[in-house]
């Protein structure tokens, strides 16, 4: 264990010398680097800190220092300030992208933002990411639930599909569509949901169904499109 830390540290600090960006240091069981394609593999408790903060730590994987990415498998947990992400593998690419695959758990507690599923994308700059499989989305809005969710969580547009559940403390809504498409101007209460195939809304006690609905939180209209039905069990006008 210590020879590995001594040959991490001092592969880190040769490449700082020449000029290369280095993380701030790499510690495991074993390291093997290679000087051509200037990539550091690693095994057994894998610990890397990046010169931005963040502590990745797995069973196995390598540091690329040419481009400063990343891969790491087996159990592997990444924590940077007050965000935190858990998967099997991940991939962690120069332009701050995230790949993660197995049970990926990201949490995001400034944002209040959860994201998981089976194979997630996500650049926690730009906001755009892409669930497949077991998708989960946690916003201040609500939860969003879906076999595929992706879109953008910082300009609030996430689209659902391949069946989507959706529920809403705040709007005391719950919906269900085989796709789904929510946005919303950040900071505004502007947002609309729109579903389609197999609609089905429920807000405030009444319940609305028709192949297409469209549902306006700043007015609390619903437009359908199709053979539709309402049911209204609330008639006291409380929102």
């Amino acid at each position: 264990m210590k020879k590995g830390i001594i040959a991490a540290i001092g592969i880190c600090l040769a490449l700082a010398g020449a000029g290369v960006a280095s993380a701030d240091d790499i510690t495991a069981d074993v390291i093997t680097y290679n000087g051509k394609t200037k990539v550091v593999s690693a095994s057994g408790n894998v610990v890397i800190h990046a010169n931005q903060g963040a502590t990745i730590t797995g069973k196995s994987g390598e540091y690329r220092f040419e481009d400063r990415s990343a891969y790491l498998e087996g159990g592997v947990h990444y924590v940077k300030e007050q965000t935190t992400m858990d998967a099997s593998k991940v991939d962690l690419y120069s332009d701050k992208t995230v790949h993660a695959v197995g049970h990926v758990v990201i949490n995001e507690r400034v944002e209040k933002r959860i994201l998981k599923g089976d194979d997630v994308t996500y650049n926690p700059d730009t906001g755009d990411g892409n669930i497949q499989g077991n998708g989960y989305v946690s916003t201040e809005d609500g939860v969003v639930t879906a076999p595929h969710i992706y879109g953008n969580l910082k300009a609030i547009r996430i689209l659902g599909d391949g069946g989507v559940h959706m529920t809403s403390e705040v709007h005391k809504l719950t919906a269900y569509g085989d796709q789904a498409v929510y946005t919303r101007t950040p900071n505004k209460n502007d947002g609309v949901l729109y579903l389609k195939g197999h609609a089905r809304a429920e807000q405030n006690g009444n319940t609305f169904a028709g192949p297409e609905l469209i549902l306006r939180d700043d007015n609390q209209t619903v437009e359908t499109n199709g053979r539709s039905t309402l049911t209204i069990t609330n008639t006291s006008g409380s929102k």
